[in-house]
């Protein structure tokens, strides 16, 4: 078990608060090519620390443990945001609602099709059986078990139409600097610097695009330039950012739900054409309801059969 960073659980929060506050419609609506550059680094950055953390040295049995922990919350979530979005997501307004629904339909799009935040669980699974099966099974280390293992996984991208091969590589990048040894910081160093080549890059909107070089030195950047803020954020901030950060998965899971819920308070905000206060209440709103959601699962110890787990949500460190 790797011991936690509180940098990248800092860095974690941030993003996790990124991905929430770009998936409220009114936001996106608002801040339309805002929203294209943060989706250009935010989950990018959010996977090079999943590839960063990914940890395959187990036995097959605690290996297959681990995944349930994502593969089951996976599947009982996404089926439930597919069903509100059938149901409900028409009334509600949302964009993304669904007007047609077979069993083949609903089983596809819970395998090959997720939708809102679960890619990015979908993408971790698959990610980490591949990983598993290149270092574990076929005992292939270094750059060459690398090489494979992204050869599998861009054959995998091109059959399954969740399985986005731009964020495989954001992934394997991650596992790059775990694999070399290196730490994370010692990798993507702390700069001010960062500011400068930043400020070209997001001047041109044709570099809002994760899937290219342009992309992923953005990426790269905006991770340096959060850690070298690390030191002045104050133990406050930077505690409160590090403990959403370590229940940024609750986060994901549950988020959907209130996100939906937020719409039908929007037009209550619409004295404000900021859509800032709207931004704030529904951010603290729906993080607020994950972590009690997470918190009411251990309590009611529903963890251990949905995350398979005794505890799933993680208490505020006191220093």
């Amino acid at each position: 078990m790797k011991e936690r960073i509180p940098q990248l659980d800092y860095l974690k929060g941030i993003f996790i608060l990124l991905m929430v506050i770009f998936h409220l419609a009114l936001v996106e609506e608002t801040y339309p090519v805002l929203r294209e550059a943060v989706y250009t680094f935010h989950m990018s950055a959010f996977l090079i620390i999943s590839g960063y953390l990914a940890n395959v040295d187990r036995p097959l049995g605690k290996f297959c443990h681990s995944l349930l922990r994502l593969v089951v919350p996976y599947v009982i979530f996404e089926s439930l945001y597919i069903l509100m979005q059938y149901y409900v997501g028409g009334s509600l307004g949302a964009h993304n609602a669904i007007s047609n629904l077979t069993v083949t339909d609903f089983l596809l799009r819970v395998a090959t099709q997720p939708t809102g935040p679960y890619w990015y669980i979908h993408t971790l699974v698959i990610c980490l059986a591949v990983y598993w099966l290149i270092y574990r099974v076929l005992h292939l280390d270094g750059i060459g078990g690398l090489a494979i293992m992204g050869v599998i996984l861009y054959g995998l991208s091109l059959v399954i139409e969740g399985l986005d091969w731009s964020n495989v590589i954001y992934f394997m990048i991650g596992l790059f600097i775990m694999r070399c040894g290196k730490t994370f910081m010692g990798v993507i160093t702390p700069s001010w610097l960062a500011i400068v080549p930043l400020v070209v890059l997001f001047w041109f909107p044709e570099n809002y695009d994760r899937g290219t070089l342009a992309g992923v030195a953005i990426t790269v950047l905006v991770i340096s330039l959060l850690l070298a803020l690390y030191p002045y954020c104050g133990r406050v901030v930077s505690g409160t950012l590090a403990y959403i950060g370590r229940n940024s998965l609750a986060i994901v899971i549950f988020s959907p739900i209130f996100t939906l819920a937020t719409k039908q308070v929007a037009p209550f905000f619409s004295f404000d054409s900021t859509a800032l206060s709207f931004m704030v209440v529904a951010l603290v709103f729906i993080v607020v309801a994950c972590l009690v959601c997470a918190w009411l699962a251990d309590t009611l110890r529903l963890s251990r059969f949905i995350f398979f787990q005794d505890r799933f949500y993680r208490p505020r460190q006191i220093d």
